[in-house]
């Protein structure tokens, strides 16, 4: 008798456990779908650059990537949320990374690119892998459209833009998760100084830096691994991105989200704003992210090659 009666308890007890572990897995489901989607954050970091001239001191760039219009509805409404925060920050510089149209679904009228025009400061962007779906036909499209919005794109180019007085050098390359980013080509027109920014949408751009390639590079492509659990910012089991690797026979780069230090260069992942084939996030909520230029460490006791020293969240 007392041994039915503990296997009883002991039945009921697991059976409390897996309910209550079903229950959290259904509601962290739920949350993953319906909630952070839609939870956009805007997130400022102050960015120690520190060659950056005494006249840029406190320049403020929006880094927005990963769109992804034309594909699940909550895309659209969470960039026209990226777009009125855009508005309301009013930052000196505006940078895209990539993937406007999923699947280059793209549409040159109507709502569907309305989030991608008037953009209010000077605005370059490169293309993503998405952008590039279909052939030549489209990525030239998209850019032209980008282009008629009056912005920058920088396909294996850089360029310069002047800002209080002084000329910033933005550089950018075609996608090179797609192996088409040429770095030569896009750094050898700059002269004078290092670029301040360098775009490209992939961190797998990371192996091909030169050493100090720029102030700070901006990726997007990875979604921040989407849905994850792991607290670290390189690939692990823990995410999802992990197992799409092997599934699609393209690796990601190991780098799937935050800063890291890469070569003399800042290096950053953006979680992006919309999603693709898996309409769902965990732990990765869609972001813009405002970056404050400065010359002053944001720990100048840590390492030269310590993220630490260069990156203090605001």
């Amino acid at each position: 008798m007392p041994h039915d009666r503990i296997s009883q308890t002991t039945l009921r007890r697991s059976g409390i456990a897996v309910g209550a572990m079903g229950s959290l897995g259904a509601a962290a489901l739920l949350y993953a779908i319906f909630i952070e989607p839609r939870r956009l954050r805007v997130r400022h970091v102050a960015v120690t650059v520190p060659d950056l001239p005494e006249e840029l001191e406190g320049i403020r760039a929006a880094f927005l990537s990963d769109f992804h219009l034309a594909g699940p509805r909550g895309n659209y409404r969470i960039a026209c949320a990226a777009r009125a925060a855009i508005d309301r920050e009013r930052p000196d510089l505006i940078l895209l990374g990539g993937d406007y149209f999923d699947h280059a679904r793209w549409q040159s009228d109507g709502d569907s690119a309305a989030p991608l025009a008037d953009w209010p400061a000077p605005t370059f962007a490169v293309l993503g892998n998405h952008d590039f779906k279909g052939g030549s036909a489209n990525s030239e499209a998209i850019a032209a459209l980008l282009e008629r919005q009056g912005v920058c794109v920088l396909r294996n180019t850089s360029t310069t833009v002047r800002l209080r007085g002084h000329d910033v050098v933005i550089a950018g390359v075609d996608d090179p998760y797609l192996e088409l980013a040429d770095l030569d080509t896009a750094l050898g027109g700059v002269t004078g100084s290092r670029p301040l920014v360098l775009l490209a949408h992939a961190p797998s751009i990371a192996p091909l830096l030169p050493a100090g390639a720029a102030g700070v590079v901006l990726t997007g492509h990875t979604h921040g691994g989407q849905v994850r659990l792991s607290p670290v910012t390189t690939l692990t089991p823990l995410d999802i991105s992990f197992y799409l690797d092997r599934l699609y026979r393209r690796p990601h780069s190991p780098l799937q989200r935050g800063f890291h230090w890469v070569r003399g260069s800042l290096l950053y992942v953006t979680n992006g704003l919309g999603v693709t084939r898996w309409r769902m996030r965990f732990l990765a909520p869609p972001e813009v992210v405002i970056l404050h230029f400065t010359a002053t460490p944001a720990d100048p006791d840590a390492p030269c090659d310590d993220v630490r020293r260069y990156v203090r969240w605001l």
